[in-house]
């Protein structure tokens, strides 16, 4: 089978798509994708044939001004204000990439352009979600309304997953429209998801989706791409992590800061406080890059399936990807939510009991990161926990659950 993989995320939203990609390959599919170009590297490093959307997704972060930052609606704000003049651009190079194949696949990143490609070309899209998306139920909070008020219930959280939806779509609408009338000559809602299952690339032991509906809804387990066999670790860090006393991962991903100085200032801070080495990881601007110290190594970027296993503890944003990577590796984290999902997976983190309450980006002192710290790394029930749910999701193998619903 032909299958092409649209993904259109940062780092952290990529990278579960490449290991996709790769299971679908060895299992004997032919397997091509379209990607950020600034990220095609990901697929095309690993001998996958990739299209390159036009534009940056990391320069669009940096001009942003921190837009992460300052949560959820500015964020969205900026979808709706990058998205639409790129959107029909998209939709034609992923047409162009798309042809021939028998299958398309994506989560919502995705879905905004190879969706509509799929229906084009009759053939079917298969949605891969790395959040829990379209699956309403009352056992856990909407992705982007994990805060609604216990008050409300059950009723109340089978609403947040439905406002979640809409807010999703919300900034894509209307280009998504226009392009499918302009560059593909459709109209009416996509229909090439219709009948196709539902796959989600996360653990059943973190979010239980619950099964039912109109679809069929997969849980497969994560997709984890591990690190490259060419790939070893700096002989410096090796010797950082060999030293006695607790060492943490600190690092906020593809989340830009406004001000990267003054949050590294705080985190180095915080570390120094709470009395623990740390390994900072700079990411896509979020933190800067430091000399090396006694108690400090810093790096742009570190294989989270070598790195995690070997700290205390994760400090980290919560994106989808990096949750998954922290939780597989069994040790706790202590997640800084910044925007979008990231919040919701801090309150499963909690909820999970394997870190403690999320510390929002807006609400970050260096006294709540030291105190977290001091809590986390003394808490052995914490630990325990956190090591149990480990062994459970490494014991499920996602991407080949994923792959068996694929077909042949």
């Amino acid at each position: 089978m032909r299958i092409a993989i649209v993904s259109n995320d940062t780092r952290g939203g990529i990278q579960p798509y490449v290991a996709l990609g790769l299971g679908l390959r060895a299992a004997g599919h032919e397997v091509r994708a379209v990607a950020p170009s600034d990220l095609a590297a990901m697929f095309f490093d690993v001998g996958i044939p990739v299209a390159p959307l036009s534009g940056s997704i990391e320069a669009v972060h940096h001009a942003s001004k921190g837009a992460a930052e300052r949560g959820m609606l500015a964020s969205m704000r900026l979808a709706g204000r990058e998205l639409p003049t790129r959107i029909q651009a998209w939709t034609r190079e992923t047409l162009e990439a798309c042809e021939g194949v028998d299958v398309v696949t994506g989560g919502v990143g995705g879905m905004v352009v190879g969706l509509s490609v799929a229906e084009k070309l009759g053939k079917p899209f298969i949605e891969t979600h790395l959040q829990p998306l379209g699956a309403p139920t009352d056992a856990y909070p909407g992705v982007l309304l994990p805060g609604v008020p216990r008050w409300l219930g059950g009723w109340g959280k089978r609403l947040s997953h439905r406002l979640t939806e809409m807010a999703v779509w919300m900034p894509f609408e209307g280009a998504m429209a226009s392009a499918r009338e302009k560059v593909l000559g459709l109209s009416g809602r996509p229909t090439a998801a219709d009948g196709q299952p539902v796959l989600y690339g996360f653990s059943r032991h973190v979010v239980p989706v619950q099964p039912g509906g109109e679809r069929p809804r997969h849980v497969t387990g994560y997709w984890t791409l591990p690190a490259g066999p060419t790939w070893s670790p700096p002989p410096a860090l090796e010797a950082f992590l060999a030293r006695g006393g607790p060492v943490v991962s600190l690092g906020f991903g593809s989340m830009a800061s406004a001000d990267p100085e003054a949050l590294t200032a705080l985190v180095l801070g915080a570390v120094r406080k709470a009395g623990v080495r740390a390994v900072l990881l700079a990411g896509w601007g979020g933190l800067t890059s430091l000399p090396d110290e006694s108690d400090v190594f810093s790096a742009e970027a570190v294989p989270h399936d070598w790195l995690f296993p070997r700290v205390a503890a994760v400090v980290h944003h919560g994106g989808a990807g990096t949750t998954g990577a922290a939780l597989r590796a069994g040790v706790p984290a202590i997640v800084v939510p910044f925007t979008m999902d990231q919040p919701f997976w801090g309150s499963r983190v909690a909820a999970l009991g394997v870190g403690p309450t999320p510390i929002p980006r807006k609400r970050l002192t260096e006294a709540r990161l030291a105190d977290a710290l001091r809590q986390t790394l003394a808490d052995e029930g914490m630990k325990a926990r956190a090591a149990e749910l480990g062994e459970r999701i490494r014991a499920e193998d996602g991407i080949a659950a994923a792959v068996a619903h694929f077909g042949t």
